[in-house]
């Protein structure tokens, strides 16, 4: 493995440009051709190839919105890495000719469009690149890398976005954000009605109501006889906070939709609302964007959806003014090929840092599958957050700025009671098992422990970062703080931890490829995960839900031994404090 950045280094590298202007084409796609696989060129042109998965012998498709596309072979890239891209020439003169005495040509021309995309409702499983960065007067706000798993369709748009692994990067002062990642799943560029809490598009509408709402004016053209290219522009009727203005880029020929912009200024967007009464948002400008990979002319695939707003926020309170502003990228690749799902996934979080920081960083995952390389406003944001910030994920372990529900286990403190949440108000009481009672009883604590198991594929092994952590909101204890609760807290984590070091063990053991298949990991995980709950029931049984001293004890000695971890001093509290509660009991009359 020490190999591996090495390796990943060795790459082609260059920058993609305008070949008449000679000014960077930014986010140009490079994909092999016959292969699975592809790379973005980043917002300054520049792009990076990795040898160990763009060969010599392969060739890649250099294409981007408003440029004829180029096939090249790798190997010709080691004498020259940069690639210029021809620009469509546009002539309106033409297309004046061609829509004379047809007002309906170009609403039908876009409308039989939306209905092919609409009708490609396949979800399709896929990788996923996510770039935010923000500004809070003029000043860098947040940075957000992440890698997710992701299921898309053309005509339903994006149905889950699973991140893998990701960082934050956060000013140390209170910071306005959104769930960037919720408003891109609910932008829908051609379902039926699309979204409640989002403006409409042209693309939702049937045609007499696209006809009734819309202005459609051609922009450009391009291209001869039956290979024509189109530019449009769909501006609503009326000035209306509930229709997006939209610029189409169209190939006639091919019935296909290579990019759709869509903008709008609406102070009552749902997700730009102030979150405190008497507080005020104006100037809000938001536009989003949906390019499509249309390789497969009948099967068109979604290929990046993009995101930017700006808005002013002024406080009632002092009338603070505060300019905000923010970029998203998303950009969907190795259609078909989604990485290998996390074991013991934490499921869905609130929001987008809990999310991505429920995932611990992997310096080995963020060199391996790089999908575009850092531009220089990534780098500036990223040197900003080093002196006057914090980076979240960028290493190990958790930050006290912004922390994640799941606390990770560590050998050199305990896991508090107070980090613990607050127990459900049915079980207001500790249950003690005596004589078998009418009904169930009621539970006196519950910790909710995690061993999360991170793969990354590569060639025929496995890379595989892991993690114990406990779920701080879903635990809770039914009673006082007390060091026999807090031992029987960390008694239970501990067996979390030993559990981990058993699976990885056993997973370090097994040959990835050709002799084990990933279900295989999957069913050891799943009968090694289901044997460590039998152990935690019993331990809850004969510690009796933790109030057996005796019996806690005995359970961290025998665990302590096999882990090499010695709560000693915490044990040591537990029995001296139990001595004293039994001589306050003899003492009393």
């Amino acid at each position: 493995m020490l190999s591996l950045p090495l390796l990943a280094q060795q790459a082609y590298k260059g920058m993609v440009y305008d070949a008449r202007t000679r000014v960077p084409v930014p986010y140009a796609t490079i994909r092999l051709l016959g292969k699975q696989g592809g790379m973005i060129a980043n917002e300054d042109g520049h792009y990076y190839l990795p040898s160990n998965v763009f060969l010599k012998s392969d060739t890649v498709l250099v294409s981007s919105v408003g440029y004829y596309s180029r096939k090249i072979q790798v190997k010709t890239l080691r004498d020259s890495a940069n690639i210029g891209l021809r620009p469509m020439i546009y002539d309106l003169k033409e297309v004046n000719i061609i829509a004379k005495g047809q007002p309906d040509y170009l609403y039908r021309m876009f409308y039989e469009a939306c209905q092919k995309y609409r009708k490609t409702d396949e979800l399709v499983f896929t990788k996923a690149y996510f770039s935010f960065l923000s500004e809070c007067n003029s000043e860098p706000l947040e940075i957000i890398e992440t890698y997710f798993n992701a299921s898309v369709s053309a005509g339903d748009g994006i149905r889950m976005l699973t991140p893998k692994n990701g960082r934050i990067g956060l000013t140390i002062r209170n910071f306005w954000s959104l769930n960037t990642t919720d408003i891109l799943m609910h932008l829908f560029p051609f379902a039926s009605g699309g979204h409640y809490t989002v403006p409409q598009c042209a693309g939702n509408l049937s045609y007499h109501r696209f006809k009734e709402l819309y202005y459609v004016n051609l922009i450009k053209h391009s291209g001869e006889a039956k290979n024509m290219n189109y530019v449009l522009r769909l501006v609503p009727k009326n000035d209306s906070v509930k229709l997006f203005e939209s610029v189409v880029y169209l190939n006639e020929n091919d019935n296909t939709i290579d990019r759709i912009e869509n903008s709008i200024k609406n102070t009552d967007f749902y997700y730009l609302r102030t979150p405190i009464k008497g507080d005020k948002v104006d100037s809000v400008n938001l536009s989003w964007s949906v390019s499509y990979d249309n390789t497969d002319k009948e099967h068109p695939k979604t290929d990046r959806m993009s995101l930017n707003y700006s808005l002013q926020y002024t406080e009632k309170q002092d009338g603070r003014l505060t300019n905000l502003s923010a970029d998203a990228e998303l950009i969907f690749y190795d259609f078909g090929k989604p990485y290998l799902n996390t074991l013991g996934y934490p499921g869905d979080q609130p929001n987008d840092y809990q999310r991505i920081m429920s995932i611990p960083y992997d310096s080995v995952f963020w060199i391996y599958p790089g999908i575009t390389p850092e531009s220089k406003k990534q780098s500036a944001f990223r040197d900003f957050f080093r002196s006057n910030g914090v980076l979240l994920n960028y290493s190990p372990g958790l930050n006290s700025f912004v922390r994640s529900v799941y606390i990770p286990w560590t050998a050199d403190r305990n896991l508090e009671f107070y980090e613990l949440g607050t127990s459900p108000p049915i079980s207001k009481k500790v249950y003690i098992p005596a004589a078998q009672g009418k009904g169930d009883p009621l539970k006196g604590s519950q910790i909710l422990g995690l061993i999360l198991i991170n793969p990354v594929e590569i060639n025929d092994s496995l890379h595989m970062s892991s993690a114990t952590l406990v779920n701080a909101h879903g635990s809770f204890m039914n009673e006082r703080q007390s060091y026999r609760a807090t031992a029987f807290i960390n008694v239970i984590f501990d067996l979390y931890e030993l559990k981990r070091r058993e699976i990885l063990h056993q997973f370090h053991s097994m040959k990835y490829g050709s002799h084990t298949s990933w279900n295989n990991y999957k069913d050891l995980y799943e009968k090694e995960i289901s044997g460590l709950h039998d152990s935690i029931q019993l331990f809850y049984r004969e510690s009796w839900e933790g109030t057996n001293v005796e019996m806690i004890s005995n359970w961290y000695e025998h665990v302590s031994a096999k882990l090499g971890v010695k709560r000693t001093a915490l044990i040591q509290r537990m029995m001296v404090e139990e001595k004293e509660k039994k001589k306050r009991k003899k003492s009393k009359p």
